[in-house]
């Protein structure tokens, strides 16, 4: 078995508490040490994080021996389709990942759904599990679990997604001249072409004299759409671009002809880097050195992955290595492949920082030059090789999309860049390596670009050697090499840039044309949570359904947020009784201001808005002594002036729609609007599969995928019974019953109900990326387990990385740190504060020089 995925935990007589846990595997058999005499002994083995099997040693001696024999991987194939259960979903990228989130398995679906082959190791205890992660895409996902393993046993499992074969909604797009107007026919005439990921076209749509274009039928997926000029002669030039995903749930989508800002949120570098693993002395060196001079010679650059340790003595190899790097017309990039090839995920945090010192010496040694790629081997890494990578002045990391996937492009001081596509794939069972065709490696970068705006192409010396009797043989494969060769005449032909995996960085996103907006829109933040927003509460008007509502959240201690109208609040027992109750009982219940009167507030000037706004919060402070913060516009209306107006009253969050409010935000407000109406979620919409709750619940996360949060605006009327069509002063108990479901739905799924004016915060915080060992050492350091001086290294690091500041009052003095900031830090570190709000505390304390780095 190999070691590196097998870890050992060691129990002392009855304590249910590991007395010692082995995290890596270095040799097997394992010795191990340090276990006091007289005790009983139980040894538990897991393999994959999933449990293996368990020995007991009664130690009455210095030595003894036990056995522990596993099991046997399972194989597992997936066969996967649309919802109707018969239509195989193809193209589909798979992921088998157990429990905690670690991917074990990885393959894509062929024409009739099927994945390859994957053996795993198997499920032993109730508690173990796999599970599928199903993706079209970066932004289309579905997740079968739980997946069950035997051992010895070739299993078949079958999934059927969610997403329908074809999307019965009208897909409509809405091209904007500006950011709030959409082109007209004064503007000149506009085709809307729509292509899929692998560059084909799939459409024509005229644009409307309203500035709209429409396509209809479209399968599940993500698409480009591109916004063309037509001329008088019929030339057309392509004006915006934008990649949207159509799922079911989104049917309109906006395009901006002049803010490009606006439809792309992802890096767009057109390029390609093309990377050479397992760089190495002798082994399979004639493959390695025709790839390299295939690259000279095509003038195009690469990147090579060298396995330090076995690297620096051939002569062959190495001198030509050092000349192409001399050579200024050839850009070659030597990127640390590790020391002896060893999975990351095996080692401990120790074991990697010294791999990563020694493979860089070693390489400097060798070459002159210094890495500041990794690849690491199996593509496999963890947190502790990412807080590593950075200590060691690394600004790149690439593995593959199967064991990682590409985040979201942003200007870092460590770059994620993984490979999505290979020249050939390693089939474990026969132990060779598939090689892929031409057209294949394409389709393969271009669904890279169009996904992630640039692609990486994993390569080995394996595919370009010839393979007899079993072995790969130190001879060229001529044939895979002119194969190579061509790949890189067509990548060149479609315009592409092949540059090196170090220079990907350097493209940067489109430029805005004109009146740019402060804020360019980024990939979103998701808190995974949802917020509720009750809007309009009043005296009187339907007050015994109100009241329900409002209570029915206390009940399953979920926070609401109620928006009051001045101007009709305060008189009515009923209402005001039950609000109060509600506060003074600590319930998370929260009011935010609905203004003095529910009117379109942009048709009163600035002096009016204000004028609304604080004389809401004064009879909201006279009747319920609470001051309001959250301001939430009448019929979700607003202008500039709204905004200066909510300001004025120091108001700090402000909640309209989605669709009226859609960010970037410029102003110091926080934006927080509704995302969904209740009476849509509770829409038994044919579109979606499931019952009521669980349409709703797809709904909420369809928004929470989109926007990083969910906020539900629901009224009494949302929950009343109707006399024709008019509304009764009358509980309908059974849309009560949907929100009893959606609630405890959400709960169980895992994400987070919480007060609208939390998720600003929440997202802060995740915003914010802190190494967890910084977090540790600050625990280390409240409990009095670490120096002060150690403490100020973590400290420096956050100043180094431009998370703190040093205020220019602190360029000279003594260092300081009073010894009560250790409770700020132990908060920190047991998680009552969050990463943002440790940083303000401490950037606070550093410009009152109270903390002096």
């Amino acid at each position: 078995m190999t070691p590196d995925l097998l870890s050992v935990k060691v129990y002392q007589d009855f304590s249910s508490m590991p007395f010692k846990e082995i995290t890596s595997l270095v040799d097997n058999p394992l010795i191990v040490d340090s276990l006091p005499l007289g005790h009983r002994y139980k040894f538990e083995v897991y393999m994959n994080s999933l449990y293996g099997d368990v020995a007991f040693v009664d130690l009455q001696k210095s030595q003894d021996k036990v056995e522990i024999v596993i099991k046997n991987p399972g194989g597992i194939r997936l066969s996967v389709f649309y919802s109707d259960g018969e239509t195989p979903l193809t193209n589909a990228d798979v992921w088998i990942k157990s429990f905690d989130g670690k991917s074990w398995g990885y393959s894509g679906t062929d024409e009739n759904g099927q994945t390859l082959r994957m053996w795993l190791y198997p499920t032993m205890k109730d508690t173990d599990y796999y599970y599928a992660e199903i993706a079209l895409g970066p932004d289309l996902k579905y997740v079968q679990t739980p997946v069950k393993l035997l051992p010895n046993v070739a299993q078949e499992l079958k999934v059927v997604t969610k997403w329908p074969t074809v999307v019965d909604k009208l897909i409509t797009v809405e091209v904007y001249n500006t950011t709030n107007t959409k082109v007209a026919k004064s503007d000149g005439e506009f085709i809307a072409q729509l292509y899929d990921g692998k560059k084909n076209k799939l459409a024509d749509s005229l644009v409307s004299d309203k500035g709209l274009a429409g396509f209809a039928k479209l399968k599940v997926g993500t698409y480009a759409i591109h916004i063309k000029s037509k001329s008088s002669d019929g030339q057309l030039t392509t004006l915006a671009s934008k990649k949207i995903t159509i799922s079911g749930p989104e049917s309109v989508f906006k395009i901006y002809l002049h803010n490009p800002e606006l439809n792309s949120e992802y890096l767009n570098c057109n390029c390609v880097a093309f990377r050479l693993d397992d760089i190495q002395d002798y082994f399979l060196n004639g493959a390695q050195i025709g790839i390299i001079n295939m690259f000279a010679q095509k003038q195009s650059s690469l990147t090579v992955g060298v396995i330090a340790n076995v690297f620096g003595d051939d002569p062959n190899l190495v001198p030509l290595v050092k000349n192409m790097l001399a050579d200024k017309s050839f850009d070659l990039e030597i990127a640390n492949h590790s020391w002896t090839h060893r999975i990351m995920t095996g080692l401990t945090k120790d074991q990697q920082a010294d791999d990563f010192a020694k493979s860089n010496k070693k390489i400097h040694a060798v070459l002159g030059v210094t890495p500041t790629t990794f690849i690491p081997p199996e593509n496999l890494y963890n947190d502790d090789t990412i807080a590593i990578l950075k200590q060691n002045n690394f600004t790149q990391i690439s593995s593959h999309t199967s064991t990682s996937k590409s985040p979201p492009f942003q200007k870092s001081s460590l770059y994620y860049f993984p490979a999505s596509t290979q020249t050939s794939i390693l089939d474990r069972q026969e132990a060779n390596w598939k090689v892929q065709s031409i057209d294949k490696v394409l389709d393969g970068i271009n669904e890279s670009l169009f996904n992630y705006g640039y692609a990486v192409v994993m390569m080995h010396p394996h595919e370009f050697s010839t393979y007899s009797d079993g072995v790969y043989q130190n001879k060229v494969n001529q044939t895979q090499m002119q194969q190579l060769g061509l790949l890189i005449d067509k990548v060149k032909s479609q315009g592409l840039k092949i540059v090196t995996i170090d220079k990907i960085s350097s493209f940067d996103k489109p430029m805005p044309q004109k009146q740019p907006i402060a804020n360019t829109p980024k990939e979103p933040l998701t808190c995974n949570c949802v917020a509720f927003r009750m809007d309009n509460i009043q005296d009187f008007y339907l007050n015994d359904v109100q009241n329900a509502a409002i209570g029915r959240f206390s009940e399953k201690n979920a926070p609401l947020i109620i928006s009051v109208i001045g101007q009709f609040f305060g008189n009515d027992p009923k209402a005001v009784d039950l609000i109060k109750e509600k506060i003074q009982s600590k319930t998370t219940l929260r009011i935010a201001n609905r203004g003095w009167e529910y009117v379109d507030h942009t048709a009163y000037d600035k002096e009016k808005q204000a004028a609304s706004i604080k004389k809401t919060n004064d009879k909201i402070f006279q009747i319920l002594q609470v001051k309001s913060v959250i301001f939430a516009p009448p019929l979700d209306l607003f202008n500039k002036e709204t905004v200066e107006a909510a300001n004025q009253n120091n108001m700090r969050y402000f909640s309209a729609s989605i669709v009226r409010d859609p960010p970037p935000y410029t102003d110091s407000l926080k934006h927080v609007p509704s995302t969904a109406l209740f009476a849509s979620l509770i829409d038994d919409d044919p579109f979606y599969t499931g019952t009521i709750p669980e349409k709703a619940l797809t709904k909420i996360k369809s928004n929470i995928s989109q926007n990083g949060y969910a906020v539900i605006s629901l009224q009494s009327q949302d929950f009343a019974a109707k006399d024709g069509k008019l509304f009764k002063n009358e509980v309908d108990s059974s849309k009560l019953q949907l929100l009893d479901a959606i609630l405890d739905d959400l709960k169980s799924s895992g994400l987070s109900i919480v007060a609208l004016d939390e998720i600003p915060s929440i997202l802060e915080n995740k915003s914010l990326v802190i190494p967890d060992t910084a977090k540790d050492n600050a625990g280390s350091w409240s409990k009095g387990q670490m120096s002060d001086s150690d403490f100020m290294k973590e400290l420096k690091y956050l100043v180094e990385q431009k998370i703190l500041q040093i205020p220019n009052s602190q360029i000279s003095g003594e260092q300081k740190i009073p010894p009560w900031v250790k409770n700020t830090a132990g908060w920190w570190a047991e998680g009552k504060i969050g990463n943002a709000d440790f940083v303000k505390g401490i950037q606070y304390l550093m410009e009152y020089g109270i903390i002096r780095i």
